[in-house]
């Protein structure tokens, strides 16, 4: 669901590849960089601080908020480039990595904290570039 009355984006995607591959795709930033942004850098521990960059769109401060390898990870980013790290101006970002029966990986990703309708909509579309992105780096 991604109405502005519930201000989340929630997308859940059924995956080929294992729990831990999937984990090191979103959580090295030389593998995040191929598929979420052009550049990345991430200090894997709660409260560890990192970016995410695109050449056409900036580079967004972010801080990791829970680690769980590999089932369970969260971030807060910022909406605005260039921005110092804000967490009253931050979405959280939220992945759930559940093993599939008969292999594979249930990803499910849930931002939140959205301030306005422009930046929920922006970001809806993003997910869906990113998430197809990601499915591609994974080969599935």
């Amino acid at each position: 669901m991604n109405t502005a009355a519930t201000n989340v984006i929630e997308r859940r995607l059924e995956l080929t590849a294992p729990p831990e591959r999937v984990w090191a795709a979103l959580t090295d930033p030389v593998e995040i960089a191929q598929w979420f942004g052009d550049s990345a850098e991430l200090d894997l521990r709660p409260g560890g601080h990192g970016y995410f960059g695109w050449t056409t769109h900036g580079r967004f401060a972010a801080r990791v908020e829970t680690v769980e390898p590999p089932s369970r990870l969260a971030w807060r980013w910022m909406h605005a480039p260039g921005a110092d790290f804000d967490e009253a101006a931050s979405t959280l970002v939220e992945w759930v990595l559940t093993p599939r029966d008969g292999g594979g990986t249930i990803l499910e990703v849930r931002e939140s904290g959205f301030k306005t309708e422009a930046h929920l909509e922006e970001n809806t579309g993003g997910w869906k570039a990113e998430l197809a992105d990601l499915t591609a780096h994974l080969g599935t």
